[in-house]
């Protein structure tokens, strides 16, 4: 029988600070959020590469490249983001939903309203003359990690939204709210009907987290609802 002592994942550093420390960094967070000093392209995002199975995970140098993040996600929301045009680039949709429920347009762009009955939320709109919706669903995770003291979004395609739902789901069969627990994203391989290679995403339990890590965690999942008003869907 083996003896080997299995180390636990590491929660991310933000959760396991000194409390003052902590709480100086939430503060601060709280602060220049209200101000406007941060806006909602200022968070740091991390996507999933276009035509691999990698993170692109955004560093001071640049950005780098990794199969799985790790950490937790400290507030979660279903969003849309529809373009007029394809390949916009970084800036705001011609319209959004932070809620996948009521859309919010450009001035001059008569869509909006309710995203159920919005023609580009129709399985079959997509520009690409795909099967797909010109409006994309998506799935933003405020996921703290490593020694990042704030959470970064980290924004799950149309593709990967069924597993993300599931994992939720298991998680509430246990009784776990997700912010009380460390997770890792895997990407896998996958290919969509044209042949086209792209990152599907899973979500994988590590563990739960101990009573002062939840403790701080929720904390986080408060200061998170109150700025993720200010975070504008994007793909």
């Amino acid at each position: 029988m083996s003896t080997e002592i299995v180390k636990a994942a590491a929660a991310p550093k933000a959760l396991t600070l000194a409390r003052e420390e902590a709480a100086a960094v939430q503060e601060a967070f709280a602060i220049n959020v209200a101000s406007g000093a941060v806006s909602e392209f200022d968070l740091p995002r991390v996507k999933i590469m276009n035509g691999a199975a990698f993170w692109l995970i955004p560093k001071l140098e640049g950005e780098e490249t990794a199969p799985s993040v790790e950490g937790v996600i400290v507030y979660a929301r279903d969003t849309r983001a529809y373009y007029a045009t394809k390949d916009a680039g970084n800036v705001p949709p011609d319209c959004s939903s932070s809620d996948a429920v009521t859309g919010r347009c450009k001035p001059g762009v008569n869509l909006g309203g309710e995203c159920a009955k919005c023609p580009m939320a129709v399985f079959g709109s997509a520009q690409d003359g795909g099967d797909g919706q010109a409006c994309k669903q998506m799935k933003q995770l405020f996921m703290l990690r490593g020694d990042s003291m704030f959470p970064e979004v980290v924004s799950l395609p149309p593709t990967s939204i069924k597993n993300a739902r599931q994992f939720f789901l298991k998680l509430a069969s246990q009784g776990v709210p997700y912010f009380k627990a460390l997770v890792s994203l895997p990407l896998e391989k996958a290919q969509n009907a044209a042949g086209q290679t792209y990152g599907k995403a899973n979500i994988k339990f590590l563990r739960r987290l101990s009573d002062e890590e939840a403790a701080r965690a929720v904390e986080f999942h408060e200061l998170a609802k109150t700025f993720a008003g200010n975070v504008r869907p994007t793909e």
